[in-house]
């Protein structure tokens, strides 16, 4: 039984193989000691009289296929044959049986080009034994085969065409076109009314069509031109090229490089493995692609991407954008609305969102400029730096080094074993930094810090302090104001605490160390209580309004600004 199948199976190889060296008009050639040196050809016309919406269906060809719509009514059909063997009986013999017919149908007429081969096809029956026969006799591995046929028709003609191995043209047509093709090109150009194209291993392109089309390539590439319809296209390994999609579009692909521009509608995007480029969408973008390079510019409405391993650039989008990611370096600038991004171990920046911002970055660095609403970011072990934040920030990383700078509203900021830099903050500034040195200046809120190891810088402040540090020195300057029922409330541990008040500051003062000396350029006087005395000084300056305490177990340094206070 094993070897009745390999035989069949080996046999049906062979069949294959002789229907491509045909189709593709193989030039004679010497086999087993036979050469092509007989060719000859044969051509055929038939003609009928149609009517617009009726439909020509050209049934089981193999040739190349010219179709071509004119203002008459007639459908006129020209075909040509060239065959050419070792045998020049068997070329007159096969020409001879082949045939060409037009003839009517129900829903139209029906075009066939019949030839010997076409026993193996019929109704699918074979009978192998004559086939082989046949075969073997006849020397078909020496054939050289090629047929054209030109079809003229009215414009206003339906089609469905079933060809292969061959390439198609159409052109002019106005109808509905089912067209399907198996191994050569097919072009459609200056045509009108519904597509339905399936072909494969070879291009297809579609120009100039009016009306919806869906083109299924396997392994071919697929390339359309302003189509004024919705599109839907599907293939494989082959690129995709559009321009100028009148409606919606939609592309399934794998493995294949996406390129286009300018479409009306919505589009939706899948492929993998190659580049992505997408520009000119006025209505949403739906886009994946996995371990694909995406670059997207010029939406009109909301663009999502899932992408993968690749970089992803996004410029110039009216709506919102999100963005799902892995590994991927993401670039996001002139975005209208809210943006989305998650990504990791690659650098995610956005630039020019007028909308909030929420930024998931495993392991990624973190840059933002130019944001008109919130931003809101988690990171770890690289830098995150923002400026120009037209709202709140809240930033939760986790060993990385965080730089803020002008942002409108409050800010928030967690991270740890790396530096915190902040400054020129419309609102209040709260920061957990373990094991991080903090600078804050030009701050127009609060100030709420909690930090170790590490030391505290703060200048030109402008609302309440406090600082709960694990041996970390702090030192506070240039205080620009103070609210009138205000706090500063600095404690840490073994290290020193320093500040600076202006000279009419409104501040009652309270210093505590438990091991270090007590500076003061003010006048102060001591706190006698218990253990602590001679390690406390009390200050008042003006009308006390503001409580300051300082507790630390090392030095407190009191000093006197040349700056005064800004009276609210």
């Amino acid at each position: 039984m094993r070897k009745i199948t390999s035989i069949l199976l080996l046999i049906g190889l062979v069949f294959f193989l002789t229907d491509a060296r045909m189709a593709a008009g193989a030039k004679p050639r010497t086999d087993r000691g036979l050469l092509v040196n007989s060719k000859e050809s044969r051509s055929f016309k038939e003609s009928v009289t149609s009517a617009p919406g009726k439909t020509l269906r050209i049934d089981r060809t193999q040739a190349d296929l010219t179709i071509t719509a004119t203002d008459k009514n007639d459908i006129v059909v020209e075909a040509k044959v060239e065959v050419g063997n070792s045998d020049e009986s068997f070329v007159k013999e096969f020409l001879a049986n082949t045939k060409l017919t037009l003839e009517p149908e129900a829903e139209g007429f029906r075009l066939r080009l019949t030839s010997p081969f076409d026993w193996r096809k019929d109704e699918g029956k074979v009978n192998l034994s004559q086939a082989l026969r046949n075969f073997i006799r006849s020397g078909r591995w020496n054939i050289s085969y090629s047929a054209k046929i030109d079809i003229r028709l009215p414009a206003n003609q339906a089609l469905d065409v079933n060809n292969s191995f061959g390439h198609i043209s159409v052109s002019g047509v106005n109808g509905t076109l089912d067209i399907r093709n198996e191994s050569g090109e097919v072009r459609i150009e200056n045509c009108g009314g519904r597509l339905n194209l399936k072909t494969s291993f070879a291009a297809a392109s579609v120009v100039n069509f009016k009306g919806p089309l869906g083109i299924r390539n396997w392994s071919g590439d697929v390339s359309v031109e302003n189509i004024s319809g919705s599109t839907d296209i599907q293939n494989s390994f082959k690129p995709v090229k559009f321009r100028q999609i009148g409606g919606p579009l939609t592309i399934k692909s794998e493995s294949a490089d996406i390129i286009g521009s300018d479409v009306a509608g919505d589009c939706r995007i899948t492929s993998s493995f190659k580049l992505i480029d997408v520009r000119g969408v006025q209505g949403h973008l739906d886009l994946r692609g996995e371990s694909s390079q995406v670059t997207v510019d010029n939406v009109n409405k909301n663009v999502v991407i899932d992408s993968s391993f690749k970089p992803v650039k996004v410029t110039n989008v009216k709506g919102g954008l999100r963005i799902t990611s892995e590994s991927c370096g993401v670039i996001a600038e002139d975005i209208g609305g809210e943006t989305s991004i998650k990504s990791s171990f690659q650098d995610i920046t956005a630039a020019r969102i007028h909308g909030s911002v929420t930024i998931d970055g495993e392991s990624s660095s973190v840059t933002l400029r130019g944001i008109d609403g919130n931003a809101t970011i988690a990171s770890s072990f690289k830098e995150v730096n923002v400026s120009n934040i037209g709202g709140t920030l809240d930033i939760r990383s986790q060993s990385a080094k965080v730089i803020a700078t002008d942002v409108k509203n409050n800010v928030t900021i967690v991270t740890s074993f790396n530096a915190i830099d902040v400054r020129r903050v419309g609102g209040a500034v709260k920061i957990g930094g373990e094991s991080s040195s903090v600078l804050a200046e030009d701050i127009g809120g609060d100030i709420d810090i909690t930090n170790s190891f590490k030391n505290v810088i703060l200048r030109r402040t402008n609302g309440s302090i406090r600082v709960k540090g694990d041996s970390s020195s702090v030192e506070v300057s240039e205080i620009k104001g103070l609210p009138e029922v205000g706090l500063i409330d600095i404690r840490t541990s073994f290290k020193p605490i320093q500040i600076s008040f202006p000279k009419d500051a409104d501040v009652r003062l309270t210093a505590r160390t438990e091991f270090g000396k007590i500076h003061s350029d003010f006048p102060v006087y001591l706190r006698e209580t218990g253990e602590m005395k001679a390690r406390a000084v009390i200050l008042e300056m003006g009308k006390a309004k503001t409580i300051v305490r300082l507790e630390t177990s090392s030095e407190i340094s009191i000093k006197a600004d040349k700056i005064s206070i800004i009276k609210k």
